[in-house]
Parts: C-alpha cells; sequence; structure tokens
C-alpha cells in the first residue's frame, strides 16, 4: 500500500524539476536544444506503441492530445512577444488543454480505430485545429478578441508566468472535477491532472521554449510510467479481488529466504455458494474475503492461488507465529455479516439507497475459510511445502472446516459439519 501511494503521488512531486534546471537547459548548446525538442515527439511514438499493445487507450489519448499541445506551443513560441494574438491563442489553448484532459479520462477506453475513436480524434484535433486556421488566416480576429476580454483573463497571477486569474481559476475548477474519479481510476486521475499541470506550466512560458518542451518530455514520461505500472497490473495482480496473482507468488517464492510459512486458504462450499446465491455474490464474497485476508499480520503476504484459494506468505516467520495471525484472520472472515445484494433491487440509486437502509430488505450471510498452513523445512522446495500446506487444507475440510491445520497434525475423524455454509444472520 506504502508503494502504490509513493507512485500515486510521484508525479506531483516532480512537477517542478525542469524550473529548477531551467539555468542548466539555457545553457545547452544548439544540437542539445535540437534533440531536446524533438525527443517528446519520439516519446509519444513510444507511449502510443506501448499503449495499444497493453491495450491502455486512455493512455494513447492523453499522449497524442499533448502531442497536440506541444506542437501548438513550439509554433506559438517561435512568435515575438510583442504579437497580441499569441497571447490570445496561448489563452485558448490553455483554455482547451483541461477541459479535453477531464473528458479523456471521464470517457470510457476505446480502441483507437473503433468508431468512438475516431470520434475522440475529432474531439481532440478539432479545438487546436481550428486554433491554427484561425491563427493562419484570421490573425486579426485573435487580435480584436484580445481587446474585448476582461480584465481577469488580462492580469498574470504569477511573475514570470502568461496565466491570467481567470485562467487560473479555470483550470483549478477542472483539476478538481478531475478529483471526482479518484475512488474509480485513481492512477489515470492522479496522472491526468499532473499532467495537466505540466503543459499548463509549459503553456505559461512561451517565452522559454525549453521549459515547454521539457514539460512536454516529463508528461510523455509519466505515461510511460502508467504504462509500466498497467503493465505489471495485468501481469501480476488479480483483476477481480487486486491482491496479487499466482504468478507474483511464482515470483516471490523463487528466493522466498531460509525461514517461512506458507499457507493455503479456501472458501468454504464456495460452489454450493454460487449455486444458491448466483455468481455476482460469488464475486462479491471473494472480493470479501480479499479484503479481510489483505489485513493479515505477522508480515504476511496475500496472493489469489486461484477460484476460491488463496495463498499467504509469511517471510522469516516460525509456524508459531504464523498460526496466530492466521487464527484471526480466519475469525475475522467467519465473523464478517456479509450483505447479500438483491438480485430484484431498483435500478434508481436513490431507491436503492433507501431500500438498503431498511434493515428488514437486507439479508446478510457468514462466509468461513479452511486453512492448511506448513513451515519448510530443510533442503525443501517451495512446490513441496505448497503441496504439504494443501495437504493440511484438505484435513481443515475433513475435519469439519472453518479451522487452521499444519502439516505436523494427523487425520482424525469427526463428524463433518455443512452449518458453517451461508449461515443466515437475520
Amino acid at each position: 500500500m506504502l508503494l502504490r501511494f509513493i507512485f500515486l503521488i510521484l508525479p506531483l512531486f516532480i512537477l517542478p524539476v525542469p524550473l529548477l534546471l531551467e539555468p542548466w537547459l539555457t545553457a545547452l548548446g544548439d544540437a542539445e536544444k535540437m534533440l531536446a525538442g524533438t525527443l517528446p515527439a519520439l516519446l509519444a511514438v513510444v507511449v502510443v506503441l506501448l499503449g495499444l499493445g497493453l491495450k491502455h487507450y486512455r493512455a494513447v489519448w492523453l499522449s497524442l492530445h499533448l502531442l497536440l499541445v506541444g506542437s501548438v506551443l513550439q509554433l506559438l513560441a517561435a512568435q515575438p512577444d510583442e504579437n497580441p494574438a499569441r497571447y490570445t491563442a496561448l489563452l485558448l489553448a490553455s483554455a482547451s488543454l483541461p477541459l479535453l484532459q477531464l473528458l479523456l479520462l471521464m470517457l470510457p477506453e476505446r480502441h483507437l480505430l473503433s468508431r468512438y475513436g475516431l470520434r475522440r480524434l475529432i474531439l481532440l484535433f478539432g479545438p487546436y485545429a481550428t486554433l491554427l486556421l484561425l491563427w493562419h488566416y484570421a490573425p486579426l480576429m485573435l487580435t480584436e478578441w484580445l481587446f474585448t476580454l476582461p480584465p481577469s483573463l488580462l492580469e498574470y497571477t504569477f511573475a514570470g508566468f502568461t496565466l491570467s486569474h481567470g485562467a487560473l481559476a479555470w483550470n483549478a475548477l477542472l483539476v478538481f472535477l478531475c478529483l471526482g474519479f479518484v475512488k474509480y481510476r485513481p492512477v489515470d486521475t492522479v496522472i491526468t491532472i499532473a499532467l495537466t499541470v505540466a503543459m499548463l506550466i509549459g503553456l505559461s512560458r512561451p517565452d522559454t521554449p525549453l521549459i515547454g518542451n521539457s514539460y512536454h518530455l516529463l508528461a510523455q514520461l509519466m505515461l510511460v510510467g502508467t504504462l509500466i505500472h498497467h503493465g505489471y497490473s495485468m501481469a501480476f495482480l488479480d483483476t477481480l479481488t487486486g491482491v496479487p496473482g499466482r504468478r507474483a507468488l511464482e515470483h516471490l517464492l523463487h528466493s522466498p529466504g531460509r525461514r517461512y510459512v506458507v499457507a493455503m486458504l479456501d472458501i468454504d462450499h464456495f460452489k454450493q455458494f454460487n449455486d444458491r446465491y448466483g455468481h455476482d455474490t460469488g464475486d462479491q464474497v471473494l472480493r470479501m474475503v480479499a479484503t479481510q485476508l489483505s489485513s493479515v499480520k505477522a508480515g504476511g503476504r496475500l496472493f489469489r492461488y486461484g477460484g476460491e484459494e488463496f495463498t499467504i506468505v509469511f517471510r522469516g516467520k516460525q509456524e508459531g507465529e504464523a498460526l496466530l495471525a492466521l487464527e484471526q484472520v480466519r475469525e475475522r472472515v467467519a465473523n464478517y455479516p456479509l450483505a447479500i445484494r438483491d438480485q430484484g433491487r431498483p435500478k434508481d440509486d436513490t431507491a436503492g439507497r433507501q431500500k438498503r437502509h431498511n434493515k428488514e430488505a437486507r439479508k446478510t450471510v457468514n462466509v468461513t475459510i479452511s486453512i492448511g498452513a506448513c513451515e519448510n523445512e530443510p533442503g525443501e522446495t517451495p512446490e513441496q511445502v505448497i503441496k504439504r500446506a494443501d495437504k493440511a487444507l484438505y484435513l481443515a475440510k475433513e475435519q469439519g472446516r472453518n479451522c487452521v491445520r499444519t502439516g505436523r497434525e494427523r487425520p482424525r475423524s469427526r463428524r463433518r459439519s455443512r452449518s458453517d455454509f451461508a449461515r443466515e444472520a437475520g
């Protein structure tokens, strides 16, 4: 969780870097400046290819949008400061930038060549194409607009930045609206905000093209980081529960350390649960169990092994320490009242909330898990430890479920109990 939080806020902390490097950037030679001007476009090609390969189309759209903004910035940066149409064009670009970024965040991901993808291309190119047409064919119109603007759009907020009070308020409003998507798309939301701020700073420094290029390059690098994170999630995280999957477990067990404990966990009577309540409720059960298991103590790391089975690895721990943590998490799952979603619940959100607040209309059940745990022995491979833990799990199933067993225990006859399945809580 800490690493994920650091990854989320890191883009916001690196935004001042180009400004801090401004003295060094201005001292670059002509060849280095030319390279700095072409690098963002080359990196945008890399982002587009990676985004298409990883099917992260929002990153592709954001990269293309940044490329358009960067092209407009380079064009306007070549114009003299005395040109009044230049400021109007910069103001229009700074107004379009956050609005289009917000729209790309709001809209669902679509392939570049789909029908919806072509519409988004028009959506992106439309404002900037209109701006360029006005710049080339009606510069006097842009100049006339400048004299009709209110003072809030003409007075600069910060010294050295071509950013007016009105432009800052508009961008701040749209960035604030982006925050509404943090819960649903945390990585994309933070990256969108960081990209918007980065390009806005670039547009606010038209007199220093290297600053604009640096922020364009930084924005494309952020998208590369987003794609790396997306690729990692696809390879190592389970999409349903959000916890690391079996491939991540195999990666960990390549070097688990000299001492470790492996625990295999299984949801009791999960198939019957699916048959009775449906697969949507089964997915709800899996997510609830994963959430409870994620808080296991003693440094245990949770993985989804497959189906209704999970694995927890305790590195550097003895069996006694792991058993105590496993017993605590088993009780936490068993005592958790899971609210079953009504199959016929209203589609209207307001009516649905009213029905959820009505306790008589809600049905809760308790889910139990069985656990088998084993500590590694000298010379034993991780695969062998998993097999022993799996045998201990079967032992827990045979002895009534909803319990923790180890590979050191012997099977003993015990009457099986089915009362632990979906115990109605009222």
